[in-house]
């Protein structure tokens, strides 16, 4: 694997580490963030459905990223399915923050906030974040509003 590749890989799961693990819900629909995935490097963010439903579709587009500390999140697509937000590459530390999940009769909507570092890093990465969400919440559509 090329040294690029793995700094992406590395990137990617720093920044879900601070992210992922957690239990949200509030005055939404619960979901937790996955941990230790990275995009592929043969895919281009701008093709991941936001919405995932199977095992086999989740592989097309994300790999594991094994790092020291923790393990990839465990998904169980029988019972769950996962909301993607990935961003175009960037050079800038960003953070995603997802917000609420609600149900907004037929489709879920997801607020979430991004944060970007004004500095550039030496090294890419695709900002991304996995929400698992409990298949019972699953509608036809996702709907993604990027808050300021």
């Amino acid at each position: 694997m090329k040294t690029s590749s793995l700094l992406r890989i590395l990137a990617a799961s720093v920044l879900l580490a601070g992210l992922a693990g957690c239990e949200h819900g509030g005055n939404g629909l619960p979901y937790k963030e996955a941990e230790h995935y990275f995009l592929r490097n043969d895919v281009n963010g701008r093709n991941v459905p936001t919405k995932i439903t199977t095992q086999t579709e989740f592989d097309r587009y994300f790999g594991m990223a094994a790092v020291m500390g923790g393990q990839p999140t465990a998904i169980d697509f029988d019972r769950q399915f996962v909301i993607a937000i990935v961003l175009p590459e960037t050079n800038h530390s960003t953070t995603i923050r997802p917000g609420t999940l609600t149900d907004e009769g037929g489709a879920l909507k997801l607020e979430y906030a991004v944060s970007v570092a004004a500095g550039e890093n030496t090294w890419t990465a695709v900002p991304l974040s996995l929400l698992v969400v409990d298949k019972r919440y699953e509608r036809e559509n996702v709907v993604l509003l990027r808050k300021e």
